[in-house]
């Protein structure tokens, strides 16, 4: 990431409620979001490369709904990656190793 995610919502820019809701959770709860959050950065990598295994009619569709499809994964695993930067940042926080 460019610039610190989990910094940026500790001083209540982007993602500041995500942060504020899992700060009351349990290490556990923190992890598991984590595991899903990474979970869904490869499943929308594997999309980007592979439309056609997720989009049963990928050829025919129009140029610019395939860009549109590409472009919201692609948003989609950023979002991902950003919330997972905060979930290792509140899981740093509490001592825990990663």
């Amino acid at each position: 990431m460019q610039q610190n995610v989990y910094a940026i919502a500790r001083a209540g820019g982007r993602h500041a409620g995500l942060l504020r809701i899992y700060e009351r959770k349990s290490i556990a709860e923190i992890q598991r979001a984590l595991w899903s959050y990474e979970r869904q950065v490869k499943l929308h990598r594997q999309k980007s490369h592979s439309p056609e295994q997720f989009v049963q009619d990928w050829g025919t569709l129009r140029s610019h709904a395939q860009s549109g499809l590409l472009r919201h994964w692609q948003e989609d695993m950023i979002r991902n990656q950003e919330w997972t930067e905060i979930m290792r940042g509140l899981l740093r926080a509490r001592g825990v190793e990663l």
